[in-house]
């Protein structure tokens, strides 16, 4: 993503990224730390994370005095921490009130990277200004976290910034996309696509994510300030998966499966069922309107094809 860089304010607070070991995390601690931030990126086991030069330390995110002096003279303490789905109902609450805490306690504002699950089935884009209507269980989940966060600020405990992606895809990530798409892509595979693949469609390029929650943590003055990624203009699955295989040079094969078959494999097998929580976004139009952000932090998100090609070669 491009745009004006977020320098540093002489003075300003260090740069706290918790769970900075994950493709969203790195990157951030990237961004900010090229924009001249003092960075500190915090692991469960303190280490590197990519970027020379910035600062590291060890802490469970669960942990609230580790994470409490692991945060120590921080303006943002950003919450990158995304336990395995089969670990969220046990974890990420008990993460999420301990970031909260850690944030409170040392007077900085709190950058939540959340995902846009609790709107559930939507009949148009999704805004920040979209009902939540959750139809899954991680999205109730979701929901409730950041019905947590957003009360914390309410009461004035805390400032925080909500940053919403959509579907991931990019270096390191995974997501229901990223793992179908573009490994198969470049071995010649037949592409699995799980719903409609004709349906407009707006991946989260991860380096869009991490170029907005930089902006959130350094230009965010709201209390409670609610941001979607920007995005290019709509594309569809099929033209991802097409534009994957093109730039890999294979045939594009695409198999696409719908919601029913999807759910009945989800009783067989349980690997599965995950898929299947999910694959209601794809069976709808997945559009994200992060135009609120882009014209707020002058930020233009990264093209399609740019995308696919940063994703392809770090797969190479």
């Amino acid at each position: 993503m491009t745009g004006h860089p977020v320098a540093a304010a002489p003075g300003s607070g260090v740069q706290v990224i918790v769970g900075a070991g994950g493709a969203t995390g790195r990157r951030l601690v990237a961004h900010l730390h090229a924009a001249g931030h003092r960075v500190r990126a915090v692991t469960r086991d303190g280490r590197d994370v990519g970027t020379p030069g910035v600062e590291t330390a060890a802490a469970d995110a669960a942990d609230g005095a580790a994470l409490t002096a692991a945060c120590r003279g921080a303006a943002a303490v950003h919450h990158c921490v995304l336990p395995a789905l089969e670990r969220w109902t046990s974890d990420l609450p008990v993460v999420t009130d301990a970031l909260l805490d850690a944030a409170a306690r040392v007077g900085a504002r709190l950058v939540y990277a959340d995902d846009t699950w609790m709107y559930g089935r939507v009949a148009g884009p999704m805004t920040e200004d979209t009902p939540w209507r959750p139809v899954s269980p991680r999205g109730v989940l979701r929901a409730w976290i950041a019905e947590r966060v957003l009360a914390a600020a309410a009461t004035g405990r805390v400032q925080v910034s909500v940053v919403r992606a959509g579907e991931l895809y990019g270096p390191g990530v995974r997501s229901l996309v990223a793992g179908n798409v573009f490994l198969p892509a470049l071995r010649g595979w037949p592409v699995q696509w799980f719903g409609d693949p004709d349906l407009p469609l707006t991946p989260t390029f991860v380096d869009d994510f991490a170029a907005t929650l930089a902006a959130a943590g350094t230009r965010d003055t709201a209390d409670a300030g609610v941001w979607h990624v920007p995005h290019p203009a709509p594309t569809t699955g099929r033209a991802l998966t097409a534009e994957a295989c093109r730039q890999a040079g294979t045939r594009l094969r695409l198999v696409s499966h719908g919601s029913a078959r999807v759910r009945l494999l989800g009783r067989l097998h349980p690997l599965v069922r995950d898929v299947a929580e999910m694959a209601y976004q794809f069976e709808q139009a997945f559009v994200v309107d992060g135009r609120r952000a882009a014209r707020a932090f002058a930020l233009t998100p990264t093209p399609y094809r740019e995308g696919v090609h940063r994703t392809l070669a770090a797969l190479r």
